[in-house]
């Protein structure tokens, strides 16, 4: 069934190779990508036990009712006992109710995260199929749509809200914004959007890595005197925010966090609009250099809160697209960019490589090979394992602050 992938990657590849040096309006450009993001759709929407964090969102639908008269007292008790926003449990509901179908959850999301993701990366960059196989090859489009269901749907709301916002309409983002926040809490990552209004210059960049070092440096202090005072009580979304906020990294972790989140990203975004002409397209991308700089200082200070970073994932990869395919076009700082490239893919490297010893699988077998609805038989069992694996080391003893 992987023969899916094969065809998705090819055809991508020839599409790029034929299109995405057109930078004017082009219609068999427009049609061809948009065919892409459909398949892109079907490919998560029709496929059987695909990812790791998907099989717990099954679990749940098996356990979601399949009567409306249900529907208040079940949204109440998800939210109290699981921290699920009401949102997402009703539209499981629906899909419960209507369809009796996992299949209906999936290809909504599906269909939600990746018509997002694309008709971004259509208003900002020309490479729109570069950027469809970096989406696929970096394991986003595989994120999104199989371990952060929850938080796809979300995001599928605010990318759409923070586009609203870059071209003055701010009312479509504070519209947009609540109700992804009532899809999945971390939605709210996105009120730091409108407060990234500044030029993001090398000396301000420096000062932020600086700013992430010393709040990992006093993140136990931090923690433990204000996240207890301020979210003291109990209740499951206490619990996820604490959960999230206790997760710890060395002085290693951190660098590597450092380097992940903060300086590839920001050589990567940072080069790729310096031939930018259109001013305002120009204000726009440095609003988005200035928001993945938060997030990535609270994805490097707190190894817990890196799923905030998704919010700016998108951003990133579009105008990753554009650094790529300018590479050999512009020479200035050429050794620059080609070792951001080279560590880029290496760090990619390693998260395809993370082992699960249980199965003795990796990271890359969650998504490979492709397993498909017209294949039930195909034995996925494997993946739920792993990912048993892979929730349980979180919250090991290691991975945990210790907090006075």
């Amino acid at each position: 069934m992987s023969i899916f992938y094969v065809i998705f990657v090819m055809l991508t590849a020839y599409f790029s190779f034929r299109y995405d040096g057109i930078e004017e309006y082009d219609s068999h450009k427009q049609h061809r990508f948009w065919l892409m993001c459909f398949y892109l759709i079907c490919l998560s929407g029709f496929s059987y036990g695909l990812g790791g964090d998907k099989f717990a969102y099954i679990l749940e639908f098996e356990e979601c009712p399949d009567r409306f008269t249900e529907m208040g007292n079940y949204i109440w008790i998800q939210f109290m006992t699981k921290g699920q926003m009401p949102l997402w449990t009703l539209v499981n509901l629906l899909c419960k109710s209507v369809f009796h179908s996992f299949y209906a959850l999936q290809l909504i999301e599906s269909a939600a995260i990746n018509t997002a993701v694309c008709y971004i990366a259509s208003k900002y960059t020309h490479r729109y199929f570069l950027f469809l196989l970096l989406y696929f090859f970096t394991l986003q489009y595989f994120v999104f749509n199989t371990e952060v269901m929850r938080e796809g749907l979300a995001m599928s709301f605010v990318l759409f809200g923070m586009h609203g916002y870059l071209t003055g309409r701010k009312w479509l983002f504070y519209v947009l914004l609540p109700i992804g926040a009532m899809f999945h809490i971390s939605a709210l990552a996105a009120l730091l959007f409108p407060l990234a209004r500044f030029r993001m210059s090398l000396k301000r960049f420096a000062i932020f890595c600086f700013i992430s070092f010393v709040i990992w440096l006093l993140s136990d202090v931090l923690l433990g005197r204000v996240m207890f005072a301020v979210l003291g009580g109990m209740g499951a979304m206490v619990e996820k925010v604490m959960f999230y906020s206790l997760q710890a990294s060395t002085i290693f972790g951190f660098l590597r966090s450092l380097i992940t989140y903060l300086i590839f990203p920001f050589i990567i975004m940072y080069t790729a609009i310096q031939n930018e002409t259109d001013e305002e397209q120009r204000r726009r991308m440095e609003w988005m250099i200035s928001f993945m700089v938060i997030l990535g200082v609270l994805a490097a200070s707190f190894a817990g809160f890196i799923r905030l970073y998704n919010y700016s994932r998108t951003f990133y990869m579009v105008m990753f697209a554009t650094f790529v395919y300018t590479m050999f076009r512009e020479k200035r700082h050429l050794i620059v960019r080609l070792g951001t490239l080279a560590g880029t893919v290496f760090l990619l490297f390693l998260q395809y490589m993370i082992p699960y010893n249980t199965t003795n699988t990796h990271y890359y077998d969650f998504f490979f090979p492709y397993t498909c609805i017209l294949d039930e038989t195909h034995d996925v069992d494997i993946r739920e394992v792993a990912h048993v694996e892979a929730v349980n080391e979180e919250g090991t003893d290691k991975s945990v602050r210790d907090i006075k």
